[in-house]
């Protein structure tokens, strides 16, 4: 069995990394809360996590890990996923070609939080989508992710496909 990449990222450097992104969060919250932001608060709030998104493709720069194909960069996610939010999230990546990959989530540290804190596990979506979906698209512009399943809108795990985007796309 491969290395998992998880284990390629020294453990300061993962804490570095996802302290950063808990001083981030509210930083940003904080901008689109004062209005800094255009848009309704939901905008503003999806605008929020795909700027975390992007901290993915700093990870992965970094550590010179490889986003040629799908289930690179669908690796590359779920590094990024881990580093900055834990190993609550219980991901494997399912190849179907270089130009394909299907990312699946059976565990999510968000939907717990979500639960703890009493909330509509609905409200996940505005982050974990963005923040997915901006992920993909900064590790591989060539690339993009689609949602099939997703936990916080009732199904038992998240499903996600990385695809070659197509022209016009």
């Amino acid at each position: 069995m491969a290395k998992d990449l998880i284990e390629e990222i020294p453990p300061m450097a993962r804490w570095r990394f996802a302290a950063r992104a808990a001083a981030l969060i509210p930083a940003l919250y904080s901008c689109a809360l004062r209005g800094e932001g255009t848009g309704a608060v939901e905008e503003r709030e999806q605008m929020i996590w795909y700027a975390i998104g992007r901290e993915v493709k700093e990870i992965v720069d970094t550590f010179g890990i490889s986003t040629d194909n799908a289930e690179e960069i669908a690796g590359a996610l779920r590094v990024g996923a881990v580093v900055l939010f834990g190993p609550a999230f219980r991901i494997t990546v399912l190849p179907a070609s270089g130009e394909a990959a299907t990312v699946v989530m059976k565990g999510c540290p968000f939907t717990g939080t979500l639960r703890e804190a009493g909330c509509d596990l609905f409200a996940g979506a505005s982050w974990c989508m963005p923040f997915a979906i901006s992920a993909v698209e900064h590790l591989n512009g060539a690339f993009t992710l689609r949602f099939v399943r997703a936990r916080c809108m009732g199904d038992a795990q998240c499903e996600m496909v990385i695809r070659k985007r197509e022209e016009g796309e």
